[in-house]
């Protein structure tokens, strides 16, 4: 066997050959049953008249019957006779004839299939010539009982003393020329037929010697093969049927080799797009990288930048020193904003945007956003009104991070582009379904509007509809994000705008209802006006930012030590003990998550609040973070205000637990209702939790204080928290 060409792969060359073995042999089965059609259609006709086959009645006559001195005399022999021929008659002759039906002498067999006769007879006289006769009876011509009627079809052969076997053929009889002008018969009425042969004879030939000869038939056999209509058909059927199948045979070779030439394009095409696709995940994760890095290398000396300036705001400035720190304050942001929704963008193509849903305070939200747009909308004289329907829920389920981007996109391009009017923000109710609520958001201005034209085109990235007067700046990428965010959320978001009136933004979206109300920021009782007596690390290797949080904090009367990587942390955590840490994520010699880590697994160290920052905050770095041991995540740049509610927060719930002022750990149940505790945090049941916190609470006075900690921790969905806090009072309790 040849070896297979070296562009096919393994298998190939057999797997062809196997259906082309498959293709031959179905071309013979079909073509082996053509045959059989064939053959059966095809008969093979044969008569024999012989002495044994009775099947006739002989008779016999010379032209002594018409005047003549010839005579006949038929031997004991069946077709056996002996002749003799005198003269007295112009042609002498004599004949020995086999009737097929004496009954009925109009009807006899057709000869017309017959193509070869075969005579073997025995002869006995002078050499001569004998005639083959056969008289087809037509009523064209004949008549019943006139022997001369019927047309006689004559063979004339030549015989010699002893046995004689000729060989005639249906070609050879013609009809004799005497009967033929008797009866007018043109050229072509003159041809012989042999439709219905009543009677076969053998009589003396033209020019025959005068004398006596005796004949003796062994035999005369008539052959020939035919096909009826019907049977015709059958022979056309099988030549179509074999036709077919040559047909269909190279119609399979033309799909096959169609399909492996699409087989081959489709692997060279695969093959190309698994190269582009590779090329273009390979880019867009250079893309991906690159604007992290230059994220994280803009919002570093921007979180100097705003820190510095929120900070400044508060001093003493003259009007022209806080217009200025204002200016510097606005554009930070305003790069800020561009770093973000370029961000957001790249997260958007990677199929990256994920919600990071909790429990929150719609009403504060929409309060917190109110409150940025209305300064922006009071600087352009514009009214900023804020409606929120009474059946609205306060307390609901969701990433209130993207709910606040959604909101501030949406409001802050109506007050971009609204020059005289007013802006308005409608929260309602739309429907409840089981424990979700479906809210409606709706934005209105009263600006330029949108032509019908542009609808489309204002969701498409880095899109300004307008006139080049109108666009005012940004990027494009606001409407872009927000409907990305929208549809992350499975809400809706459409627009309706008339030109000349304004526009109205509505967006859609179900929320579940939040299964504890929360405190408001900065509602918990007991929290300290300042940090007096707090020591706080601060983490970072860049010095500008250590030196603003330096200053931020101790302004607010904390004490604070600087380290300049995550090792130098864990071995200034070691020799001081914080009462807080602020740890930078991205710095040299050891990362923050790394000095995390680190701190968890000492005994000493874990329980002190750690609050992760970054320059790249998404929700998997939170995630990660919560996991190494942090309380929660800044984003930089740094918003001071948040920075200090979150200290705050985490201060006063460190003395709750009784940790900061140093008195003893807080009573805790028994070890198998811990044990209970542990396994519920570690799967993550919150609900499970607060059950068994609820049980614990009602078990003894003395386990209140931790079972209303452990409460507070799982209604807010806090299970890292809620899982260090059962670890660290089982390790205590093993200690003891």
């Amino acid at each position: 066997m040849e070896d297979a060409p070296a562009h096919q792969p393994p298998g190939k060359w057999f797997r062809g050959t196997t259906f082309k073995v498959e293709a031959a042999i179905f071309l013979l089965l079909v073509a082996t049953f053509a045959a059989m059609l064939g053959q059966n259609a095809i008969i093979r006709q044969r008569l024999t008249l012989a002495p044994e086959a009775g099947t006739f009645a002989p008779y016999a006559y010379s032209d002594h019957d018409n005047a003549g001195a010839s005579s006949i005399s038929l031997n004991p022999a069946i077709l056996s006779w002996t002749c003799t021929l005198r003269s007295g008659f112009a042609y002498p002759y004599c004949g020995y004839g086999m009737l097929f039906d004496p009954a009925d002498n109009t009807k006899g067999r057709v000869f017309s299939n017959y193509e070869t006769i075969t005579l073997r007879l025995i002869y006995h006289g002078p050499p001569g010539h004998l005639k083959l006769l056969l008289k087809n009876f037509d009523p064209k011509y004949s008549r019943a009982g006139a022997g001369d009627s019927t047309k006689p079809n004559v063979a004339e052969f030549a015989v010699v003393d002893g046995e004689n076997e000729i060989h005639l053929t249906r070609d050879q009889f013609a009809v004799d020329q005497w009967w033929a002008t008797s009866h007018h018969l043109s050229p072509e009425q003159a041809k012989p037929e042999f439709g219905n042969v009543i009677a076969v004879d053998i009589l003396s030939g033209s020019g025959a010697t005068l004398g006596t000869f005796s004949v003796a038939v062994q035999s005369i056999v008539f052959e020939g093969v035919y096909l009826s209509s019907a049977q015709w058909y059958l022979v056309i059927i099988s030549v179509w049927l074999v036709l077919t199948a040559i047909f269909l045979v190279y119609r399979m070779f033309r799909v096959r080799r169609g399909y492996e030439d699409r087989q081959q394009r489709q692997v060279a095409e695969s093959r190309e797009l698994v190269a582009a696709r590779t090329e273009a995940e390979a880019a867009s994760a250079a893309k991906s990288q690159f604007l992290a890095n230059m994220s994280h290398e803009l919002r570093t000396p921007l979180n100097a930048i705003l820190g510095y300036a929120q900070l400044l705001r508060s001093d003493g400035l003259t009007d022209r020193q806080l217009s200025a720190v204002q200016t510097i304050n606005q554009s930070g942001e305003h790069l800020l904003a561009l770093i973000t929704d370029l961000l957001d963008l790249s997260k958007v193509e990677a199929g990256r945007l994920e919600l990071l849903p909790a429990p929150f305070d719609l009403r504060a939200t929409v309060d917190n956003v109110a409150q940025m747009i209305r300064l922006r909308a009071e600087e352009k004289d514009l009214r900023f009104i804020v409606e929120i329907s009474d059946d609205v829920p306060r307390h609901l389920v969701g990433d209130r991070k993207r709910i606040r981007q959604v909101l501030i996109n949406l409001l802050g391009n109506a007050t971009k582009f609204t020059t005289a009017g007013e802006v308005r923000l409608t929260v309602s109710t739309v429907s409840w379904e089981g424990g979700n609520v479906r809210l409606r958001f709706d934005v209105l201005d009263t600006g330029p509007g949108i032509r019908s034209d542009q609808l489309n085109l204002i969701f498409q990235p880095f899109e300004q509809v307008g006139s080049a007067r109108d666009r005012i700046g940004g990027t494009g990428l606001g409407l872009s994000i927000t409907r990305q965010i929208v549809e992350v959320m499975e809400g809706q978001i459409d627009v309706m705008s008339t030109v000349g009136k304004g526009s109205r933004f509505r967006v859609e979206a179900s929320f579940p209802l939040a299964a504890v109300e929360l405190p408001a920021p900065g509602a918990a009782s007991g929290k300290p006006a300042g940090g007096a007596g707090c020591e706080v690390l601060v983490v970072d290797d860049v010095a500008a930012n250590r030196t603003l949080l330096r200053d931020v904090l101790e302004n607010r009367g904390y004490r604070v030590r600087e380290a300049a990587d995550g090792l130098e942390a864990v071995e200034l955590a070691e020799a001081a003990a914080p009462d807080l840490i602020l740890m930078d994520l991205k710095m040299p010699v050891l990362d923050g998550l790394e000095a995390m880590r680190r701190l968890q697994h000492r005994q000493t160290l874990r329980m002190i609040p750690i609050i992760a920052i970054s320059a790249n905050p998404t929700a998997e770095m939170e995630a990660e973070v919560r996991a190494a041991g942090a309380e929660g995540l800044l984003a930089k740049p740094i918003d001071l205000t948040q920075l200090h509610r979150c200290i705050e927060d985490l201060l006063v719930r460190r003395q709750e637990d009784g940790i900061a002022d140093g008195r003893q750990p807080m009573t805790i149940p028994p070890a198998d209702q811990m044990i209970r505790l542990l396994t519920l945090a570690r799967t993550g049941n919150m609900r499970a939790v607060r059950t068994e916190a609820s049980t614990i609470l009602n078990l003894d006075p003395q386990y209140r204080p931790f079972a209303l900690r452990l409460e507070a921790l799982a209604a807010a969905y806090q299970s890292p928290a809620v899982l260090r806090l059962i670890e660290q009072h089982i390790e205590a309790g093993e200690a003891a």
